[in-house]
């Protein structure tokens, strides 16, 4: 007998407390399971209570429209302490077990008071899937062997970013954690998924160098994620900017090189040709706003206009409205924004990497993301020259029919359960 399917919403409540936008993990994780349960009605759903240390059942409801929801308990808040430390450190390993026991009562009254009714659901003998966080992912398996339930597990990872600093940087807690993680679930793990060939490649070449368990190849498959950007149900509450904006959504300080994007504009302003805004789209940053009140950041620090967390038709909206998406980052696993725009038929400018072509190929413009001079040029061109940004968003429209969809996310996950071999 085929094992049953159980798919991890755990995300998405864990989003719903405000803390973690709907956007990233949690977006892939809540639009592919809307696509999954369209496509394979045998799938069940679940969440993980970490102050219970048990999975709950969530039951896709289905309109008489074919759109899909999951009634996930909303505002929930899940205190959640590691269980499971890579490196022992004698003051906290004495304080961790009183705390978690504090941490998961909170929880528990959490999901008391907001009179939480789910079933229990087991999990032994199912292959468990999950395309959250590798950190979350060590709990919910240690829950399982507490229990000594049989759980295949199939993950989907999103990046190795981390092992990188990790071998480079002297901090070492967050990537050593993210490492450890990793290699549990990678020892345990039934099928490996990953989010871009890039990614795939990454984890090959780690296992291969010694920094993770070695992989068989043919134990990892990729499903590369989307372009697709659904449209947004809330009301419109940030309207775009009136002047010429570029966009970046997420975008910070560091390596995902939001100081080449303000390094660029500062080029244009002085060269005398036409100047965009910046619109900055994502979670507050304090360290950006601060960058932004240094003195060499004065003549651009009025044409920076922050959207922070924008809802989904706001973002639709940025995404319409702009010159053009600017993705900077020196590495992503995927990235979403990218394909997005695209999706929205706006150009998208992009720094150099694999990741980055993967998504937006032959559609994208490309600069080193070193170079504020080749973004500036990019950016130049499209504000001035009308022909050759209309000729662009044209193409990017006409391909329109072969960019990824979360349909096709689930597509490919559905045949890899079905088919693990």
């Amino acid at each position: 007998m085929p094992r049953q399917i159980v798919y991890d919403l755990t995300e998405m409540l864990l989003a719903s407390t405000g803390k973690l936008r709907y956007y990233g993990i949690v977006r892939t994780v809540a639009e592919t399971a809307v696509e999954l349960a369209k496509r394979n009605p045998d799938v069940r759903f679940c969440i993980f209570s970490v102050g219970h240390g048990r999975f709950f059942e969530v039951k896709p409801q289905i309109d008489d429209k074919g759109r899909v929801t999951f009634p996930v308990p909303e505002g929930v808040r899940q205190w959640r302490i590691r269980s499971v430390f890579h490196q022992r450190k004698p003051m906290r390993d004495v304080l961790a077990g009183p705390v978690r026991a504090l941490t998961n009562h909170l929880s528990r009254r959490a999901w008391r008071k907001a009179r939480v009714d789910l079933p229990e659901i087991a999990l032994d003998g199912a292959i468990f899937v999950s395309f959250g966080r590798p950190k979350l992912m060590v709990e919910q398996m240690r829950a399982c062997d507490a229990r000594g339930w049989d759980v295949a597990l199939v993950p989907l990872l999103h990046d190795m970013i981390p092992l990188h600093d990790f071998f480079t940087h002297a901090s070492r807690d967050f990537p050593s954690n993210f490492v450890n993680d990793n290699i549990l679930l990678l020892k345990r793990a039934r099928l490996i998924l990953t989010n871009s060939r890039f990614t795939r490649n990454e984890l090959i070449a780690f296992a291969q160098k010694g920094h993770l368990p070695a992989i068989p190849p043919d134990k990892v498959r990729v499903v590369p994620l989307v372009h697709q950007c659904p449209d947004g149900i809330e009301p419109p509450e940030q309207p775009p900017p009136a002047e010429p904006y570029i966009l970046t959504v997420g975008a910070t300080l560091g390596r995902k090189n939001l100081d080449a994007v303000f390094e660029a504009v500062k080029l244009l302003k002085t060269r005398g040709g036409p100047v965009p805004r910046i619109v900055v789209a994502g979670s507050r940053r304090h360290k950006t706003e601060t960058r932004l009140e240094m003195d060499d950041m004065a003549s651009i620090r009025d044409l920076v206009d922050f959207y922070h967390s924008p809802n989904q038709t706001d973002l639709v909206a940025l995404y319409q409205g702009a010159v053009a998406l600017v993705m900077a980052s020196r590495m992503e696993g995927w990235g979403l924004p990218a394909g997005e725009a695209l999706w929205l038929g706006t150009p998208a400018i992009c720094a150099e990497g694999p990741a980055l072509r993967e998504v937006a190929g032959d559609l994208g413009l490309y600069f080193d993301p070193d170079s504020a001079e080749q973004l500036a040029d990019h950016i130049a061109r499209l504000m001035s020259d009308e022909d050759y940004a209309q000729a662009l968003r044209a193409r990017i429209a006409a391909a329109k029919g072969d960019l990824r969809t979360w349909d096709d996310v689930a597509r490919d996950l559905d045949g890899f359960l079905r088919d693990p071999a």
